[in-house]
């Protein structure tokens, strides 16, 4: 009986301590990205939809395995997972599975997963624990340099998969962890400068496709039938949905296959084709919940590794957010980016409610202390 009631009680407990907005903006992304899913796939490969739905129960699964578990001991093992993901990242170069011009996954007992996504949040937790572990000397130039290191190593090693846009987006959730931790803010500017002054040399180590994606974004017309292309059938798709779309699984751009890679890069166009500027601005609406509670969890968090873990999260699936529906409507460049819980992706999905789990612990260890 005691061991019922305890059991009862921790239950009570944890739906007492949830953060019920972000939870249903969470969950409200995943329906709509499992028939987002089944409209983009059926004519290709109805079984990705079934996939899918496996990896949404797996990704709950996950965020309640993750809201229970101390974030504390996350950060604690940061550094040991850093290291072990900087071999797996070299591992996905020498044996990796390649697909689409990208050597990016690793083949495990018939699944593949990416590391490059579990990056995303191991990089910025072993950064947290560095400047936790060191305090007050955390932003002294030796320290910052570093830092800067620790981040180069694992980037570099993805750009080299090709994936220019997850290399881009761990070197903003780094400035981020550096504001939240309260660098200094003119050593802080110096680095954003740096970085700018840089952007010169980072164009010229580009591949030529890289290259040609930045211009196209420029003007997609000067290559509507190679680079542009993608573009181009993205801001058709966008623009004939009108106010409330094609109807479900009646685009035309989607379901005539005009779209490339409709089911993950470009998931946004089929949303807003086939249900109009109402949907799309529904689907922002909820990131923008998404957002709101995370940076509302930063703010209430009473620690500062807390503060910084949850800034680098909710900055991980906001920047994805924005970088995936800029691309798509053509005021972002092509990177591969996808949308956190839209598009088909096991590793992507996992790793996005991973991030919502901590999130939620994040916010426990608050309500607790209350």
């Amino acid at each position: 009986m005691r061991t019922r009631a305890k059991i009862s009680d921790r239950i009570r407990e944890f739906y007492r301590n949830m953060d019920w907005v972000l939870f249903a903006a969470t969950l409200a992304l995943m329906i709509t990205g499992g028939f987002v899913v089944k409209s983009a796939t059926a004519a290709t490969d109805p079984m990705m939809f079934n996939r899918q739905l496996i990896w949404y129960a797996a990704g709950l699964i996950m965020m309640f395995v993750f809201a229970n578990i101390n974030y504390n001991h996350l950060l604690a093992l940061g550094s040991h997972l850093y290291w072990l993901f900087v071999a797996i990242l070299i591992l996905v170069l020498l044996v990796g599975h390649e697909a689409l011009g990208a050597q990016r996954w690793i083949k495990i007992a018939g699944f593949q997963f990416q590391p490059s996504e579990l990056m995303k949040i191991i990089l910025p937790f072993a950064v947290i624990r560095f400047i936790l572990v060191r305090q007050k000397e955390s932003f002294t130039l030796k320290n910052i340099g570093k830092m800067l290191l620790m981040v180069a190593l694992p980037a570099l090693l993805i750009l080299r998969q090709p994936d220019l846009g997850s290399a881009l987006l761990i070197l903003l959730v780094l400035f981020v962890i550096f504001y939240v931790g309260n660098m200094p803010p003119k050593k802080l500017i110096i680095l954003v400068l740096a970085a700018v002054m840089l952007m010169p040399v980072a164009y010229m180590a580009l591949k030529d496709y890289q290259r040609q994606r930045l211009a196209v974004f420029v003007n997609p017309q000067i290559d509507p039938l190679g680079a542009g292309y993608n573009v181009i059938q993205s801001q058709i798709a966008v623009g004939s949905g009108g106010l409330l779309g094609k109807g479900y699984m009646q685009g035309t751009q989607s379901q005539l296959n005009f779209i490339p890679i409709k089911y993950t890069d470009f998931v946004f166009a089929v949303i807003t084709e086939e249900t109009g500027f109402a949907g799309g601005l529904f689907i922002i609406a909820l990131y923008f919940i998404l957002t709101m509670q995370g940076l509302r969890i930063v703010k209430l968090s009473r620690y500062s590794g807390g503060k910084m873990a949850a800034a680098s999260l909710i900055t991980i699936i906001f920047s994805q957010f924005v970088i995936n529906t800029g691309m798509n409507i053509g005021i972002m460049p092509v990177t591969g980016i996808t949308l956190p819980l839209l598009s088909y992706g096991g590793t992507s999905v996992l790793v996005t409610m991973i991030a919502i789990g901590i999130l939620q612990n994040i916010y426990r260890e608050y309500m607790k202390a209350e």
